[in-house]
């Protein structure tokens, strides 16, 4: 069995966890001298083992070893109940690693459906809203996942591999801070409240706006917002447990267009 990791953190992360995992599904409580044997050319085995302990990840018991997790097959699923069913668009949460088998219809499912993150700011009340791929962390150079800023920053922030396209974005940006980024960008972009064109100089953050095809260069000088605003909310839903939040999650395929909202309108100025 291979194991897709969803929701990856520091410790999921680690190659030797991801090995790790591997042998225990195929191998049910084995002894630390056998695990040692098995993976002798690993440095700090056992500090690592005991990160992976204290987080739930691996059991210990009688000096045996398992996993801590369970590993979601398609038989885990009620597939009469959750077949072709669409929820309206939602922020589903969950905020642990989850375990699948690989290259199973449920992952198939989950990398089939979307996401929508969302970008805000200190400086004022935009949100710009996104849709993207849920599996565009675990599958980073998916060229097909629709690029958005959101998932630039989050990849760039997590370290992840960069498709062609946004490797042009960070020789544009690089790794900026994306509050102060996103300062300026939706400082331009409120204006679009008032005005269909806009005048403003070219710069680094227009262009990568231009390069998103959220605004469109219409003159020298001149721009157009192709970004709608909409007073829609996207609710969002927290989960304590992976089998519910992934049954929720399968369901999001709805796809929408980027689109502006704003928060308290009331604490909008607009220069």
């Amino acid at each position: 069995m291979t194991i897709k990791i969803y929701n990856e953190n520091r410790l999921t992360g680690q190659p030797f966890f991801k090995d790790l995992i591997e042998y225990l599904a195929e191998h049910d409580e084995v002894m630390l001298r056998q695990i040692h044997k098995d993976f002798a050319d690993v440095k700090n085995m056992d500090r690592q083992i005991d990160s992976f302990i204290a987080a739930g990840l691996i059991l210990r018991s009688d000096k045996r070893y398992s996993l801590g997790f369970h590993i979601f097959k398609d038989s885990d699923f009620d597939w009469k109940r959750i077949e072709d069913k669409k929820a309206e668009p939602q922020r589903n949460i969950y905020e642990h690693p989850i375990f699948i088998e690989e290259n199973s219809r449920i992952e198939k499912l989950l990398q089939e459906s979307n996401c929508y993150p969302r970008l805000t700011n200190q400086t004022n009340q935009v949100i710009l809203n996104f849709v993207t791929s849920f599996s565009y962390k675990e599958y980073p150079e998916n060229t097909k996942v629709t690029p958005t800023l959101a998932n630039y920053f989050n990849k760039v922030a997590s370290n992840l591999p960069l498709t062609t396209f946004e490797k042009e974005i960070y020789q544009m940006i690089g790794d900026v801070d994306p509050e102060y980024a996103l300062k300026y960008m939706t400082t331009f972009l409120l204006k679009f409240m008032r005005k269909d064109i806009v005048k403003n100089k070219s710069d680094i953050f227009v262009n990568v706006l231009e390069k998103y095809n959220y605004i469109e260069k219409i003159s020298e000088k001149e721009y157009k917002c192709l970004l709608e605003f909409s007073e829609q909310v996207i609710p969002e839903q927290k989960y304590d447990d992976a089998k519910s939040f992934i049954i929720a999650q399968i369901q999001q395929t709805t796809a929408i267009e980027p689109f502006i909202s704003l928060g308290d309108k009331e604490a909008i100025r607009i220069n």
